[in-house]
């Protein structure tokens, strides 16, 4: 009978400190977060991307995952070229968020995207919108586009390939020059 009585008190002392947590506030916390972050994905042990970010932060919803970036984020994606893996683009953001299932990235504020091979700067506030399976970037809101020779506003934003090889650009003023 004391060590029931004993064991009651003990019991009811331990819950009365358990934090009372709704499941909203479990949805919000972080499953994971990470700090001055590199990942490197490959194929075949080919380099395709690096990613740079000075936070990352996961939270996960049926199965499906969702990166924050919170702090921004830079993007380096090679292409191989005559057996040498070369450094095709960049991307830099103030902050970004990736989707997984299907893998859906968006970039956010003072967003510049770089073809450093056709030498094509994209300049943005974003959001800009990166659909992995498909292979597209898309931005609906004003967006500068750099050439060498030419600067193009896209008033509604533009849809290109994920190279930013082919580019469609809505509503488009500027001077082109031949």
């Amino acid at each position: 009978m004391v060590a029931l009585l004993y064991g009651a008190t003990i019991f009811s002392c331990s819950t009365d400190t358990v934090e009372k947590v709704s499941y909203a506030e479990i949805l919000e916390r972080p499953e994971e977060e990470a700090k001055n972050l590199k990942i490197i994905y490959t194929n075949k042990g080919i380099l395709i991307n690096e990613v740079f970010a000075k936070t990352a932060i996961m939270n996960k919803r049926n199965d499906t995952a969702l990166y924050i970036f919170p702090e921004g984020l830079h993007v380096n994606s090679y292409k191989m070229m005559d057996s040498v893996n070369v450094l095709e683009t960049t991307l830099v953001a103030d902050s970004a968020t990736l989707k997984e299932k299907p893998n859906f990235f968006t970039a956010i504020g003072n967003v510049v995207a770089r073809n450093l091979l056709t030498k094509k700067r994209l300049e943005t506030e974003g959001p800009l919108y990166w659909d992995e399976k498909n292979k597209t970037i898309e931005t609906f809101v004003f967006s500068t586009i750099y050439t060498e020779t030419d600067t193009i506003y896209a008033k509604s934003g533009i849809s290109s390939d994920d190279a930013f090889r082919d580019v469609l650009i809505r509503q488009q003023s500027g001077v082109v020059l031949k």
